[in-house]
């Protein structure tokens, strides 16, 4: 993903400039009159494209619900209010910054997210001098996270066009709904529904990469046969982590630094975004696990202390993916667009370089 947005990069401000933003707009369609879809490529990216992506949240976090570490409330409850600390604190920073302009303040859900692909991948450099108690915690609060900013995109981004779509929405919910009450077992069938959910959603002006999420946690997987769930994730994740996040990086990470200039150093749009992602995450994860902790909600893992929840919340600030997604649903305006990626990548690659260093010096071995 890291070397997808620097080949975006590189191609946004070279002699392929033209071809790249060519690429971007270029017109596609899918179906027939009148139950037509007509849009520029970066839409078919980020609202089908995507929807693999986001099967494949909706997915894991359904096998984490069934038979992992969500199976038990009393287990999920201290990463849950971690998640919702990370997510209330960046939002809340971020409105400070830009309270006052009401088109800027839309991006207020751009810093609530964490990538947890580059999370997980930072976590695997340490995971021999980290107490295996805290992968588990920081997985499972990151799953939280996505499932959160999943629902955040559902309620507040997008706005109903038309309501005949809305027969259509329902029709995909319900045949999803159906399926799941009948422990049907064949994964065709909630494809099929999903398409329908999609559409419907498209249709409505909403955003279509949601319904990957709805399709994945409506899958019944303890009625599955257990060789097919693992299967059907085994096959899904390679696909959603190397080739569709890949893909969604090059084309929204790829920003023309011809109009970067000193000033947008204290833009509120990127100061608001930069300080939500290195100061308000990890300070929102760390504040949401110790109040929940303080009133009895749950206890911390075996072996983990709030030291190490510190350490490890620093990494909540690589928001990357859903940011960068967040950000193409919240601004229309391209300055606006443009000051926004370069600030969710700025400030996660500062929040990456104080995880990095924080936990090279400061973390324990492991007995």
């Amino acid at each position: 993903m890291l070397v997808a947005i620097a080949l975006g990069m590189v191609a946004a401000n070279s002699s392929l400039a033209e071809s790249y933003a060519f690429l971007h707009h270029y017109p596609l369609r899918l179906g027939l009159p009148p139950l037509q879809v007509e849009a520029p490529l970066i839409d078919w990216i980020n609202q089908g494209l995507l929807t693999v992506f986001f099967f494949q949240i909706g997915l894991h976090t359904k096998h984490e619900m069934t038979t992992g570490a969500l199976a038990s409330p009393g287990a999920a409850a201290i990463p849950a209010a971690a998640a919702l600390g990370g997510m209330i604190l960046p939002a809340a920073v971020y409105t400070t910054f830009n309270y006052f302009d009401p088109v800027k303040l839309g991006g207020w859900a751009i810093p609530i997210a964490t990538d947890i692909v580059l999370v997980l991948g930072f976590l695997s450099l340490f995971g021999g001098r980290l107490v295996p108690g805290i992968i588990a915690f920081v997985t499972t609060a990151a799953i939280f996270d996505d499932l959160g900013a999943v629902i955040v995109i559902a309620l507040f981004y997008g706005e109903i066009e038309a309501v005949w779509p809305l027969a259509v929405i329902a029709t995909g919910l319900l045949g999803l709904l159906g399926l799941n009450r009948c422990l049907h077992t064949r994964l065709a069938p909630y494809l099929l529904a999903g398409v329908v959910l999609w559409f419907g959603l498209v249709a409505t002006g909403l955003e279509g990469a949601v319904a990957g999420a709805v399709v994945g946690l409506s899958l019944p997987l303890s009625a599955f046969p257990a060789h097919s769930a693992s299967h059907t994730e085994r096959r899904i994740s390679p696909v959603a982590l190397f080739f569709v996040v890949p893909v969604f990086a090059f084309f929204n990470g790829g920003v023309p630094l011809e109009f970067a200039h000193p000033a947008l150093a204290t833009d509120s749009v990127a100061l608001g975004i930069a300080a939500a992602l290195v100061f308000g995450k990890p300070a929102g994860v760390l504040a949401g696990t110790l109040l929940a902790v303080r009133l009895g909600f749950g206890s911390l893992p075996a072996g983990v202390t709030a030291r190490d929840i510190a350490a490890t919340a620093l990494l909540a600030g690589l928001g990357f993916t859903m940011s960068l997604f967040i950000v193409t649903i919240a601004f229309h305006d391209p300055l606006l667009t443009d000051t926004a990626k370069l600030a969710v990548l700025a400030g996660s690659g500062l929040s990456a370089v104080i995880a990095l260093i924080t936990l090279t010096t400061g973390t324990r071995k492991t007995e």
